[in-house]
């Protein structure tokens, strides 16, 4: 018995010290996305913003030109390289635990001009070889007269605790807040803020991009009477981060007016909170 029963103190210990001295799981860090997004940027302000465009976009990647399309098929009808006077750079990141699904945002310039010229926004996904590769690229021509310097730190999205555990049962949680706030009392918008998260980024056309559940709230409320209607969700594979693209339709001076809805949703354990919310117009490419 008293054999037996130091064997098993003994093993138990040794469990434990190695229990103990095992490396932690690594935590995703946004950090790869910005990477990424620096490279992007670099090799389109050396080769051209078209050739950089091509390089780093997804098979199954989506702009607005001034609907959703693939980018592969827009990106066909620019002649040659681009232009190499494009420059952005990141200005806040976020990344899944997962490590494989993250977004990027920050400052547009034109070389040789003062000033932002907007915001670009752009959600990454690692591919099948460990590259990564942005699947929706947008700019929104927001207010920054103060942009983050180039060589400061970009903040980034804390990393969330945990998951859902699966792309599919957070595609689906998502789209289920988003649906419910077509029919809630409040209105779509006031739906939202229920889930605006504390530390919630939003851009909007003309404003300053705004950082903070109050400022966010408040630019938010000025949207006024608006409908959504969804168009794309995706996630990270552990169910954590999800990426919508919508439509988002008011009404102006009596007539409909149609707009992008683009969203980051992140889970929390709270539950799902909207971290980052965007309208960008329908620009329609002139003759």
């Amino acid at each position: 018995m008293r054999i037996a029963a130091a064997t098993s103190l003994v093993l138990t210990t040794l469990v434990g010290s190695v229990a103990s001295q095992a490396p932690a799981p690594a935590v995703a860090n946004a950090a790869a996305v910005i990477a990424v997004e620096r490279e992007f940027a670099a090799d389109g302000a050396t080769r051209g913003w078209a050739a950089s465009f091509r390089r780093y976009h997804a098979p199954d990647a989506i702009v607005l030109q001034p609907d959703p399309i693939k980018a592969e098929v827009t990106l066909a009808k620019v002649d040659g390289d681009g232009a190499n006077t494009l420059l952005w750079r990141p200005s806040y990141a976020g990344i899944a635990r997962s490590g494989d699904f993250g977004f990027t945002t920050g400052p547009v310039q034109i070389r040789g001009q003062d000033g932002v010229r907007s915001h670009y926004f752009t959600i990454w996904r690692k591919q099948a070889d460990g590259s990564w590769k942005w699947i929706f690229d947008v700019g929104c021509d927001v207010s920054d007269l103060n942009p983050l310097p180039a060589d400061a730190d970009v903040p980034m999205l804390p990393v969330a605790a945990q998951g859902t555990g699966s792309a599919k049962s957070a595609i689906d949680a998502v789209g289920a807040i988003e649906d419910a706030a077509l029919v809630d009392a409040r209105g779509a918008v006031g739906r939202l803020l229920a889930s605006l998260s504390a530390d919630a980024r939003v851009n909007r056309v003309g404003e300053r991009p705004t950082a903070g559940q109050p400022a966010a709230s408040d630019l938010m409320r000025k949207d006024g009477d608006v409908t959504f209607k969804s168009l794309m969700r995706e996630s990270s594979s552990s169910g954590d981060l999800v990426f919508t693209l919508g439509e988002a339709r008011d009404q102006v001076e009596g007539k409909e007016r149609l707009r992008y809805s683009a969203r980051v949703w992140q889970w929390r354990p709270e539950g799902w909170r909207l971290v980052f919310d965007e309208l960008v117009p329908r620009r329609v490419p002139p003759a």
